[in-house]
């Protein structure tokens, strides 16, 4: 099982969003990540859905998404095809000086930014691949994580087709 990307574009009403899931759901399909936002054209939303599934159960969805009223489009993103990034709120446990400044060179060297520092801790935003994220995130485990935020896959296609 791998990790697939698919992204909606759905029309904008309520009870879309859980007709989507309830297609996942009815295949026994867990989504691992799930974004919902205004785009591009009015009434119209897009949704981006990290699912861990075989390839051939992910295409039974597609095609089960693909026929429902609300659905106007169906992309499953390959990753060298896609701009897949995540966004990590994270406050780390600095007991003194010495662990502040070493918890804010490491985030730098990850390209976190520092949103807020206090004595007893530091609050980092990072926006990536999830897989940098979850390194970084281990990481920073070692200093002790008070509270962790994640938002979701967000993905858009390369190029001037895809998702």
């Amino acid at each position: 099982m791998q990790t697939h990307i698919v992204s909606l574009l759905v029309e904008d009403r309520p009870g879309v969003l859980t007709r989507m899931s309830g297609m996942f759901t009815m295949r026994g399909i867990n989504i691992t990540s799930l974004t919902v936002s205004p785009c591009e054209k009015k009434g119209l939303s897009r949704m981006t859905v990290a699912i861990k599934g075989t390839e051939s159960e992910v295409e039974k969805v597609r095609k089960q998404l693909s026929n429902l009223i609300e659905v106007v489009k169906v992309v499953d993103l390959r990753a060298a095809e896609a701009i897949i990034c995540d966004l990590c709120l994270l406050k780390v446990h600095t007991k003194d000086s010495e662990v502040r400044l070493e918890v804010m060179q490491l985030a730098q060297s990850y390209g976190a930014k520092i949103m807020d520092a206090a004595l007893d801790s530091v609050i980092l935003e990072l926006t990536e691949e999830p897989m940098k994220i979850d390194r970084f995130v281990d990481l920073m485990q070692h200093f002790g994580v008070k509270q962790l935020f994640r938002t979701g896959v967000t993905a858009i296609g390369r190029g001037a087709g895809g998702g």
